[in-house]
């Protein structure tokens, strides 16, 4: 069996790839859907396959072109991001070329956009009594007019930050105003004591085949950056909230639940659900949770590994974000340089060999368009 892998031009897909291939020896079929696909056989040393993300139609002729060249008889797709997944999920439907050689493990297609849509994953979570931040909408907005509390308007679809709305105080209220509230979900901001928390699932039908956690210790920027440093942390709340949660949407793959800690209801709350794989997924392989080994075991009916996970397992964004940090003066020189190798894996390093990761930073990281945009974060 061959793991048809889509992305290969982003950072997860880096890592993802690393770990199937240079971990668990597993024959990867590659695509990209960027220009930069031509300079990838540099990072892989194999062909990488051209993949189009924004049209179902040219996905399915993308993938068809690259199946028949294979002498596989059976492959497994793996969901790294949501566009790719979606198309899949048509390529699947309609029964295209290569349809029934193909295994998976994604949930009803329903249930995953339910998880995109941020607006309508709360108002699932609040009808199945899941603990959630309190939302705003048409029927009770005039309350936060009456009695102020500050909150967060998120885009219904959209990943990490970009698009967030912060009303810290009352007289900030008129930014609601100003956008569209069906494309939105408007959230109370959770008064918290602890950092972000994620559980990390795959499951089968409802059921965890595997489960790690982590809590962030450091994001880039401080406000609603991403996650640069992050320990594994077993906490049994969030493993069992989630665990609900997942059996309730009869959920079958890989899952990302964020939690919060809210200090005023003294209960871990549900932030959202990705319903893809993540930045940080190495990790799950440095603590021996094995979620990518295990799902491929799955697709190929052999019994998931069950291995302890190991505790105070540690990953880092070291570069270019962690770097950044420092410029920025927001970790000292002595947190900057406190690396226990043993302890600690590097994201975009770890798992990738040498000249692998110097191509790979040179084409992804050290270029004009990304050195410009670091830049802009740090005196923004």
């Amino acid at each position: 069996m061959k793991i048809l892998v889509t992305d290969a031009d982003s950072r997860k897909g880096y890592d993802i790839i690393n770990i199937l291939k240079n971990v668990h020896g597993y024959e990867l079929i590659l695509f990209a859907s960027s220009g930069n696909r031509l300079v990838l056989p540099s990072v892989y040393g194999q062909i990488v396959h051209q993949i189009n993300v924004e049209n179902s139609g040219l996905f399915t002729q993308n993938l068809n072109s690259a199946l028949d060249l294979q002498d596989s008889s059976a492959f497994c797709y793996m969901a790294v991001s949501e566009k790719a997944t979606l198309c899949f999920y048509d390529y699947m439907r309609n029964e295209e070329k290569y349809a029934d050689r193909i295994s998976f493990m994604l949930p009803e297609l329903d249930t995953f956009q339910l998880a995109r849509n941020k607006k309508q994953f709360q108002e699932y979570c609040e009808t199945k009594g899941l603990p959630v931040p309190k939302s705003y909408g048409g029927h009770n907005i005039n309350d936060l007019k009456n009695q102020f509390r500050p909150v967060i308007a998120k885009k219904n679809i959209g990943a990490g930050s970009v698009g967030m709305i912060y009303v810290e105080q009352k007289q900030d209220l008129q930014r609601l105003n100003e956008i569209e509230h069906n494309a939105y979900l408007i959230q109370e901001k959770i008064e918290s004591d602890k950092n972000i928390h994620g559980g990390f699932y795959l499951c089968n039908d409802g059921e965890t085949i595997s489960y790690h956690g982590h809590r962030r210790i450091r994001t880039f920027p401080e406000k609603g950056g991403v996650t640069v440093y992050s320990s594994t942390d077993e906490t049994e709340e969030i493993r069992q909230i989630g665990e609900d949660l997942l059996k309730k949407l009869n959920w079958s793959g890989f899952a990302m639940i964020e939690f919060m800690y809210d200090v005023n209801a003294q209960q871990w709350k549900i932030i959202e659900l990705n319903p893809r794989l993540w930045g940080s997924i190495m990790l799950s392989e440095f603590c021996d949770a094995s979620l990518l080994e295990n799902y491929v075991r799955m697709c190929k009916n052999e019994p998931p590994v069950n291995n302890k996970v190991l505790s105070e397992r540690y990953i880092r964004w070291l570069f270019p974000f962690e770097f950044l940090n420092l410029i920025k003066g927001d970790v000292s020189l002595r947190d900057f340089l406190n690396q226990d190798n043993k302890s600690i894996c590097y994201i975009n390093f770890t798992y990738g060999s040498w000249m692998s990761n110097l191509f790979f930073q040179l084409f992804f990281t050290i270029n004009l368009r990304s050195v410009t945009r670091y830049f802009k974060k740090i005196f923004s």
